[in-house]
């Protein structure tokens, strides 16, 4: 079977800055309020990233790091198959518009398998940020 590019996106608007965004998602302490129970995070291309919660574990690199704005990075958990995670943070007036997209090289079949999962488990992470970071809980922002 081919092998070609398959994506899907989540996109959400969260009362919360760009800059507090970005640190959910590259530093240690961001992943662990809103992700999992241990991370490790080198915030900066080239970075690794390990992530832990549960048994699980997920191993990555980040590609793009534009302060702010962008970050892409590998995402090899376990028992899926490797996909590239890419989000974009847009600044709307007192609130953000996140845009996460999850992309992956693997036929039809292999991502109609994995996709719906994916999917699902992304969303959910992804709704408890929201929750995170609409909260009164603080990630540390990096300096």
């Amino acid at each position: 079977m081919a092998q070609k590019s398959q994506e899907f996106e989540i996109s959400m608007t969260i009362q919360a800055s760009p800059a507090r965004l970005f640190n959910a998602f590259t530093t240690a302490e961001g992943w662990c309020e809103w992700c999992c129970e241990k991370a490790e995070c080198e915030g900066s291309v080239g970075g690794k990233l390990h992530i832990y919660t549960e048994g699980y574990n997920a191993y990555g690199e980040f590609q793009e790091y534009e302060q702010d704005r962008a970050i892409s990075f590998t995402w090899d958990g376990d028992g899926e198959p490797l996909v590239l995670i890419e989000v974009l943070i847009d600044q709307e007036n007192e609130k953000s518009h996140l845009s996460f997209k999850v992309i992956g090289l693997c036929s039809d079949q292999e991502w109609a398998g994995i996709a719906e999962f994916l999917e699902r488990t992304w969303g959910r992470v992804l709704n408890n940020l929201k929750t995170v970071v609409e909260s009164c809980k603080v990630i540390p922002v990096a300096l």
